[in-house]
């Protein structure tokens, strides 16, 4: 394990959070023995096709919401059409065919606290900047966001509801212990942002779907979106380069800069299937 990584245990974790409670985490988060993206692709699939179905307005100024989910005052939602797909909309590029074209099956990711939107929009790059004001906060609140949104990436936490349909289910005692280090991100629950984070994804893999990725045997859409954030989150850490990071974007995917999966553990030692192992404090 990374020197740094240790040092930052033994100064900052290991003071408030007892080795038993670690192991107790780890035995939530860690990851299973097997290929991920061929664990998440089903349920991707499963999860984008139910979002198509999910029934639009007319137009972009009588868009149609479906809640999703709810904490306390807050909703996370998606309205339809979202934005990309408006018939005169052409700023989307098929993957195939590299026409430029719209995006039919767009939705919009929203917000509502007491029914009302907290903002007109929250994109992929207003929540870039949220994540990156974290810089100063709790170092291993930033750990467990970092952890839970990688499995999220995958749909390790999800599970079917009573109607069939996959719904983000993040374990209860990791979830609360990020609460209890980052309350809020401008202003809103974390807990708000984690499902926000959900939505958002599961709108990037439906775009790559409309587009022509429709097997999903790549890292492309929800992938490669929520390891973008997870890599932000590792340079917050100062466990990966920024330089690197910057540098990641100028390579394909376009706007992304995905954290490598293979070497997860190396930056997020709990999600390690044999952290009980690793004795280095």
């Amino acid at each position: 394990m990374n020197e740094k990584i240790i040092q930052q245990y033994k100064k900052y974790i290991l003071p408030t959070i007892p080795r038993n409670k670690l192991d107790e985490i780890n035995s939530m988060l860690k990851l299973p023995d097997t290929r991920l993206t061929s664990f998440a692709k089903h349920r991707r699939l499963e999860a984008l096709k139910e979002a198509i179905s999910w029934k639009k307005g007319p137009s972009q100024d009588k868009r149609i919401t479906t809640e999703l989910y709810f904490v306390d005052e807050y909703t996370i939602a998606v309205e339809k059409p979202g934005k990309e797909a408006a018939d005169d909309y052409k700023s989307c590029r098929h993957y195939i065919t590299g026409e430029k074209t719209n995006n039919p099956n767009d939705m919009h990711p929203q917000i509502f606290k007491y029914g009302k939107r907290i903002e007109e929009n929250l994109s992929f790059s207003d929540m870039f900047e949220r994540i990156e004001g974290l810089m100063h906060s709790d170092l291993f609140g930033l750990e467990l966001m970092g952890m839970l949104l990688f499995r999220a990436a995958f749909m390790l936490d999800h599970r079917k509801n009573d109607e069939g349909n996959w719904r983000y289910t993040p374990p209860e005692e990791v979830v609360k212990m990020l609460e209890g280090r980052i309350p809020t991100i401008s202003e809103i629950p974390v807990r708000v942002f984690l499902y926000f984070f959900e939505v958002l994804s599961l709108n990037e893999d439906v775009k790559v779907y409309t587009l022509g990725h429709t097997d999903f045997s790549k890292d492309y859409g929800r992938v490669n979106t929520l390891l973008t954030f997870v890599h932000l989150i590792a340079v917050l850490l100062e466990r990966k380069s920024l330089a690197k990071f910057a540098g990641a974007f100028a390579r394909p995917p376009s706007g992304m800069a995905p954290i490598p999966k293979t070497k997860i553990t190396e930056w997020f030692p709990l999600l390690s299937p044999t952290w009980s192992q690793q004795m280095f404090f």
